[in-house]
């Protein structure tokens, strides 16, 4: 037994990269909603720091046993790890800052990690060491449905039992690019992957935020205008069952729930109030601007650095010390003021380059990153965390030497 496990974790350390850090991210978010959400009844919407403390120990643990190809690493000039660089001078930016404003270790320490690891991603992502082996998308692609469902049943679990949990799609945001990708490109989509997918959306209509409603019309109108496109009376047909089917989802769903009140506030929504989820995200902005106007022109052109904070009231509490932002546009004003549109511009650059690139080479595995790539460029209108916490993984290098395994 003690034998079938070391044999299983050294034929897993063997995978490339790519594949480990996804079942990192999903192993992350599994037990969070394990142990702190069902065990613990802790509340899930506060999960944040739990999952990115767990994937930075599993990263770490990772740099560990991948020691010596690391040390044997050799760097690959091309597009994407000469964008790496551009993650090294914007740490030196946000780390002199933060420093030098006397900003808080701790905080300057959070905002620096996820940084550093994207870049050291990218860099090992293309080392020969670690793509020697062809990705399995396949394996990625059950791997995480089995994790997600067990994850989303363990919500439902916590919500029966009354725990200040919910059931719902782990990594939701890496998830679904994977689904996607495999109903784009796998022939027939695999049933077991479909039945469980539908089953966790089912459990999680009550509580989808909006960029995963608006990655799902995106998706959706794709795939039936390729079915039209590819036969007219079947692309007809698909038509009509999503038709049918999201009108199934509007009867099925809770009145007053968090997805109806989204839906239903899209109509509604006043970018000139500061109530409300998109409300505070313009709060967000005003309070960032007001903040670097008060330090001067320089501030104004550098940022507050790492670890940097400012003052914003929301709909119902008023925060002191609060170091976020939802926006991208937002976050890099934050951290490095007017200079971090620059860095903005580049990072948003690749995510189209990337994402074409992908889609060009036809890959179950690149068709996937075009998709990782077209979430990215959402989430940084919505929750550009999301994108930093995906650690890199968007920007892949697939050169044609490195096909997927199917």
């Amino acid at each position: 037994m003690l034998f079938q496990i070391q044999r299983s974790l050294s034929d897993f350390f063997e995978r490339n990269l790519f594949e480990r850090i996804i079942i990192y991210l999903f192993l992350s978010a599994f037990i969070s909603k394990f142990v702190f959400e069902l065990v613990l009844g802790q509340w899930s919407f506060v999960q944040s720091q739990n999952k990115q403390w767990l994937f930075y120990g599993f990263l770490a643990l990772d740099y560990i046993i991948s020691f010596k190809k690391i040390m044997n690493m050799r760097v690959t000039i091309n597009p994407l790890s000469l964008f790496a660089l551009l993650f090294f001078i914007m740490i030196a930016h946000g780390l002199f800052i933060g420093i030098t404003s006397h900003n808080t270790p701790f905080k300057i320490l959070d905002d620096t990690i996820p940084l550093l690891m994207i870049a050291l991603n990218i860099l090992r992502m293309q080392s020969y060491a670690e793509m020697k082996n062809p990705i399995d998308f396949r394996f990625i692609l059950n791997t995480t449905t089995w994790l997600a469902f067990i994850a989303c049943l363990f919500g439902l679990l916590g919500q029966t039992l009354g725990k200040p949990t919910r059931a719902g799609i782990i990594e939701n945001s890496i998830y679904l690019p994977i689904v996607f990708a495999a109903l784009f490109t796998l022939k027939p989509f695999p049933k077991k992957v479909g039945i469980m997918f539908v089953i966790m959306v089912i459990l999680s209509m009550s509580a989808l935020n909006r960029t995963s409603m608006l990655f799902f019309v995106l998706m959706i109108s794709t795939y039936s205008l390729l079915q039209i496109i590819k036969s007219p009376s079947k692309g007809l047909l698909t038509m009509i069952a999503v038709i049918i089917s999201c009108s199934m989802f509007w009867i099925m769903l809770p009145k007053g729930s968090s997805t109806y009140n989204r839906i239903v506030g899209i109509a509604a929504i006043d970018l000139s109030a500061r109530t409300g989820s998109v409300g505070e995200r313009q709060a967000e902005q005003d309070a960032v601007a007001a903040k670097l106007e008060l330090g001067g022109t320089t501030r104004q052109w550098t940022g507050l650095g790492f670890g940097g904070t400012y003052e914003v009231q929301f709909t119902h509490k008023y925060l002191k010390n609060y170091g976020h932002a939802h926006y991208a546009w937002v976050w890099f004003n934050l951290r490095f003021g007017y200079i971090g549109y620059i860095y903005l511009s580049i990072l948003t650059s690749i995510l189209l380059y990337n994402g074409t690139r992908g889609l060009l080479l036809k890959t179950e595995t690149s068709i996937f990153i075009s998709l990782l790539c077209l979430s990215g460029l959402i989430y940084l209108m919505t929750y550009v965390n999301a994108l930093f916490l995906a650690s890199g993984i968007q920007f892949l290098y697939i050169n044609n030497r490195y096909k997927s395994k199917t």
